[in-house]
């Protein structure tokens, strides 16, 4: 069993802070974060083009793919054969904007399986 936590770390550094205990408390193996305070080295953790969206591995797992080029604004992993999309849509994206992102990760999610969307959409 994977046991996966999601959360918007607010650009906090306590937040992270605390995330990081939490995954070996709670014996997280995936954490789907947003809005991080700062970004950890691959392989184990993958993050978007902008640094605000990120998967972190932890615990045995191991990333088996991921995008060959970070995008803004989301970004994927496959773990354990489970594909797991990070997403953060920031509150100042337009209407238009917000409507081509979406299109965009549906584009990058089609054919994947078994999959996890999950992340900040802030609509």
């Amino acid at each position: 069993m994977m046991r996966i936590l999601q959360l918007n770390l607010n650009h906090c550094r306590a937040a992270q802070d605390l995330l990081s205990q939490t995954i070996l408390e709670q014996r997280i193996n995936v954490a789907v974060v947003c809005d991080q305070y700062k970004n950890l080295d691959p392989p184990y953790w993958r993050t978007d083009a902008n640094g605000q969206a990120a998967i972190w591995a932890h615990g045995g797992c191991r990333v088996q793919e991921h995008p060959a080029r970070a995008r803004p604004f989301f970004t994927w992993a496959r773990i354990n054969g489970i594909y797991i999309f990070s997403i953060y849509a920031p509150p100042r994206l337009a209407d238009e904007e917000f409507s081509a992102f979406l299109i965009n990760i549906v584009e990058e999610a089609w054919g994947k399986r078994p999959l996890i969307v999950t992340g900040d959409f802030n609509v």
